[in-house]
């Protein structure tokens, strides 16, 4: 065998990385157009914001939006273990016209780059720039759909998984001079983070595999430039006074039961809650489910009731 095509990574069924740096991807390639949801009503349409990166969005109207009535900003993150998907991937598609139909919200669902050939910070990197990006067209008119009809002083930082994990860590780092002219975020909104740490807490320790799979999973991601407990990974490894930093007035954390993820959530909403945090945070657990349940199963009841409290979240004054 050439030992160029010798697998480095894989991630079954997922993806497989080779030594010589070719990917080849199995899961989240398939792009659904954007269009009007004959379910919801909801058009979307999509925008390149860096030539010079690739950088887009799919932006997101409810229907019945003709008046000029400035309407919530749900900037979305999709998740993929930092390694697969778009906003364009039909299970992301259908999630955010779901939330747009129920909450009545102009949404921005981003497309950032990819590990490992754009190795974590960069996601964190497109986001920073993307919500830039929002923020100036809301003030700017550039994008008619987000200066008509978004409301700057309700913008919903949401995201699920790795997304959400994103999500958190710009909400972080919201507290810099580059937003001083903004307004702050009004809500914080994490499906399922993707949070994890070198050491293991509560069920984490019955399942070695996968924490051994995980640990090497982000070293691949990061190209081996975070440890496990850096916060970008671990934010419950930050200080204090990290835990002051979200600049929103809310947050809800959704867990699911049979997520190995689940832990790590339970304890953001219990360290947030414990160090000072000046907002109002909820956690939703959904019993009987598996992580990120509500993608392959949209339209089960338990998914269509976490949709709805999602909805109403997004909605809260």
């Amino acid at each position: 065998m050439n030992p160029d095509m010798e697998l480095e990574y894989e991630f079954p069924d997922v993806l497989r990385y080779y030594k010589n740096g070719q990917t080849e991807r199995f899961d989240g390639t398939i792009v659904a157009p954007a269009t009007i949801d004959p379910a919801t009503g909801v058009t979307s349409k999509d925008l390149v914001i860096d030539e010079s990166t690739g950088l887009s969005v799919r932006l997101y109207l409810p229907v019945g939006t003709y008046s000029e009535n400035k309407l919530p900003i749900l900037f979305f993150i999709h998740g993929g273990a930092f390694m697969i998907h778009t906003a364009g991937s039909p299970v992301y598609h259908n999630l955010v016209n779901c939330l747009v139909g129920n909450a009545k919200a102009v949404a921005v669902s981003l497309t950032y780059r990819l590990a490992p050939e754009h190795p974590v910070p960069v996601a964190y990197e497109d986001t920073w720039d993307a919500l830039k990006w929002v923020m100036s067209s809301c003030k700017s008119g550039a994008e008619p759909w987000l200066s008509k009809h978004g409301d700057l002083d309700h913008i919903i930082l949401a995201g699920d998984s790795a997304g959400a994990n994103i999500a958190h860590n710009i909400a972080v780092m919201f507290d810099k001079d580059i937003f001083k002219d903004f307004p702050k975020i009004k809500g914080l909104l994490l499906m399922n983070p993707y949070f994890w740490g070198k050491d293991p807490i509560e069920c984490e320790v019955l399942e070695p595999e996968f924490r051994l799979w995980l640990d090497q999973t982000w070293h691949f991601i990061c190209a081996g430039k975070f440890g496990l407990d850096h916060p970008f990974l671990n934010p419950m490894a930050a200080p204090a006074e990290e835990w002051m930093k979200p600049r929103c007035d809310q947050v809800m954390v959704t867990v699911a039961e049979n997520d190995m993820f689940r832990e790590r959530g339970r304890a953001y909403v219990e360290r947030l809650e414990s160090n000072g945090w000046k907002g109002e945070v909820e956690m939703y657990e959904t019993y009987g489910e598996k992580h990120v349940y509500f993608l392959a199963k949209p339209e089960c009841e338990k998914a269509v009731r976490e949709i709805e409290a999602m909805a109403a979240f997004i909605n809260r004054k």
